[in-house]
């Protein structure tokens, strides 16, 4: 999908980087395990993992987000794999661990990305994932983009994937572990500095930006500001703070 390499992915990504590594670490990955990121992006969560000690595979839909990953990653060896989530071109039960840091979840098709997640993990293997919630900041960020965006695509929010109920009917009979959590972006300038870098990086929004008249881009950058005041829990004054809640799913699979 070719507006994820719109604007400077890796700026938004090192806002969460942290995150990445601590999902990584409740993974416990151990030296040797054959790792499958999916929807790895610029390899938030693929780079740990690779530094653990295990054998990744970083797979994503855009060729531009693997470019990102292969510079971060530098010597580590990480097999970078243009791939679909929908599809992916793994025999059955190849993978010790399945990560996603809000990866699959933006795959089109539920179900098929769920199915293809257990398929690819081998019986008592592990599947662990970070997912945006969908009543938290993220989704009303979505609500603005959608606002001021297309009409989006027909079938499930990606935020449905932080419901845990969701989760249970996507994998059938696999035991899902869910615990709510929070991410604090590694940020800590203004509010207006924030927009400004998502304005200049975060792919759809570059998308959004660059369909509207000068009018337009006002009104969404308007909401856009509105709505990262609204969430900044930093001090009057002082240096921005952002939290978002974020479902981590764990799966032992049967």
């Amino acid at each position: 999908m070719q507006i994820w390499a719109l604007g400077h992915y890796q700026r938004i990504a090192d806002l969460i980087a942290a995150m990445a590594r601590d999902l990584v670490g409740t993974a416990g990955i151990q030296p040797g395990q054959r790792v499958l990121d999916v929807g790895a992006g610029s390899g938030n969560a693929a780079i740990p993992a690779a530094r653990a000690g295990a054998v990744v595979t970083a797979l994503d839909v855009t060729p531009e987000m693997l470019d990102l990953g292969r510079a971060a990653a530098g010597d580590l060896p990480i097999e970078w794999v243009e791939g679909d989530a929908m599809d992916m071109p793994f025999a059955d039960g190849t993978f010790d661990v399945v990560l996603s840091c809000f990866g699959a979840m933006f795959a089109p098709d539920h179900d098929a990305t769920a199915r293809e997640i257990v398929r690819v993990c081998r019986p008592g293997g592990l599947i662990v994932m970070a997912n945006w919630v969908p009543d938290g900041n993220i989704g009303r960020f979505f609500e603005v983009l959608g606002k001021h965006g297309p009409a989006p695509a027909t079938g499930p929010a990606p935020t449905l994937w932080g419901d845990p109920e969701h989760l249970r009917a996507l994998f059938p009979g696999q035991p899902v572990e869910c615990e709510r959590r929070f991410v604090e972006l590694e940020f800590s300038g203004t509010v207006e500095e924030l927009v400004a870098l998502y304005e200049s990086s975060f792919g759809p929004v570059v998308a959004i930006r660059s369909a509207l008249d000068d009018a337009g881009r006002a009104a969404f950058h308007r909401d856009l500001l509105d709505l990262f005041v609204a969430e900044n829990e930093g001090t009057t004054g002082g240096p921005g703070r952002w939290r978002y809640p974020w479902l981590h799913v764990r799966i032992v699979t049967s």
